[in-house]
């Protein structure tokens, strides 16, 4: 059998290439840090993989919206301190105006303080109305000074069909003190409840936005504009603007007053509670971000214990592939040098 020195040569090209394609790999694991065929590698436990990077994806989610969610709540809880403040400083400026001649003062603190109650009513987040419940498309507040607008010209009517004439008619002051009052929660505070609420001042939904804050948990993450809160504030404020300057008898004046604070003080009060309610759940969806945190610790340590390689073992094969090649390349260049005629005689 001739065995030529181009054959022993060429018989080393496939383990060369082999090797090649073993360092090659090597060092792409040394940078990544994983190993490169994940499926050869783990073989029985892929299936254990991709479970454990499932649920990475799932709570990497839920955090994600989180964030918004929790944009959106505090964002909810900065309007109503926004409107807790304009409703105390509207008592404040009632208590102090009781004993005032301005006919008109009571007008303007209620002007002022439905323009703001709207102007907080309609916040938005992220491109989403916070107080509409699950209609987040909709400014959840009709404007009420709107040319036009359906809430006043329902109370203007309800007024005329019960007295007969307009507020800013000389004949208001022969109107009673029992008689206004009789309008006032009656007529009047119908303008704020049910469909006719939904219908002249809300686009909200009374439902609110449920979210799922970590894996099979679930909570409300918003409020609605037709809570108590806003419907009283509305109605009291409403009363100011419409009442607080017509030509009514001082006994009357004060029932409108009277009638006003009560409405706003009670929604001071429903506020807060709204407050406590949105802050629980801020805190529901803090601890749900601190127990998927830790999950996902725990989740991507299994992840590297199967995927991540040794550094040190993968350094040493590195060494040797490349040791075993340059004796490769040596040896193929020493083969390829060979000649017959260095061998025969020169003479």
């Amino acid at each position: 059998m001739f065995v030529s020195t181009n054959y022993l040569a060429s018989s080393l090209v496939q383990p060369v290439a082999q090797m090649q394609a073993s360092l090659t790999q090597a060092v792409q694991e040394a940078s990544t840090g994983q190993y490169a065929d994940l499926g050869l590698q783990l073989g029985a436990q892929s299936g254990q993989e991709v479970s454990l990077r499932n649920q990475t994806g799932l709570l990497q989610g839920l955090t994600s919206s989180n964030a918004i969610v929790s944009v959106g709540l505090s964002t909810a809880q900065a309007a109503l301190a926004a409107i807790q403040s304009s409703a105390q400083s509207a008592l404040q400026s009632l208590a102090a105006g009781s004993n005032s001649a301005d006919p008109g003062q009571e007008q303007s603190i209620g002007e002022t303080s439905l323009q703001s109650l709207i102007s907080a009513a309609n916040t938005s987040s992220g491109g989403q109305y916070v107080f509409g419940g699950v209609n987040t498309a909709a400014a959840p507040m009709a404007d009420y000074f709107a040319s036009g607008g359906g809430a006043k010209t329902a109370i203007d009517q309800a007024f005329q069909t019960t007295f007969g004439f307009p507020p800013s008619d000389p004949a208001a002051s022969t109107i009673t003190a029992s008689a206004m009052q009789n309008f006032l929660s009656g007529p009047f505070a119908a303008q704020f409840q049910g469909s006719t609420w939904t219908t002249n001042w809300s686009s909200a939904s009374s439902t609110n936005t449920v979210a799922e804050i970590s894996p099979g948990q679930f909570a409300q993450v918003s409020t609605n504009a037709n809570g108590p809160a806003f419907q009283n504030l509305a109605q009291g404020y409403a009363m100011l603007t419409e009442f607080g300057a017509a030509p009514f008898s001082a006994a009357v004046q004060q029932t409108v007053a009277s009638s006003a604070t009560a409405l706003i003080s009670s929604a001071n009060d429903q506020l807060t509670s709204t407050q406590a309610t949105l802050g629980a759940v801020q805190q529901r969806v803090t601890d749900a971000n601190s127990s998927m945190s830790s999950q996902l610790g725990i989740i991507q340590t299994e992840i590297g214990t199967l995927d991540n390689v040794d550094p040190a073992a993968t350094a040493v094969k590195i060494n040797q592939l490349t040791s075993q090649l340059q004796t490769a390349y040596e040896l193929t260049s020493r083969l390829h040098s060979l000649s017959l005629a260095q061998f025969l005689p020169t003479s």
